[in-house]
């Protein structure tokens, strides 16, 4: 069972959803030339303070906002809850949203 930090007060940690690193064509694309700034991420756990935002939920960030963390070889961001953009109310994540 993987380890688990719980946020506290207006904090939520969140697990980077991995952007495709491959053009359609096969060329390896390194994280240094992605040039979106924002990022999306799935939500793991939230503070008490938190209220407009639940675990479970896939949220967009700025890519330099909030903290880096790695546990177990995967990246979360810890975040303030004012730092998310937004909800995404879709089931899908990044690449390959419904239009």
């Amino acid at each position: 069972m993987p380890k688990m930090i719980q946020a506290t007060k207006d904090k939520l940690i969140a697990k980077i959803v991995k952007q495709d690193d491959k053009t359609s064509g096969g060329i390896i694309i390194p994280d240094s030339a992605v040039n979106e700034p924002q990022l999306y991420a799935g939500v793991v756990s939230i503070g008490n303070d938190v209220k407009e935002i639940d675990v479970g939920d896939t949220i967009l960030c700025h890519r330099s906002g909030g903290m880096d963390i790695m546990m177990e070889g995967q990246i979360y961001k810890v975040l303030k809850d004012d730092e998310v953009y937004g909800v995404l109310k879709d089931d899908e994540v990044y690449g390959v949203l419904k239009e």
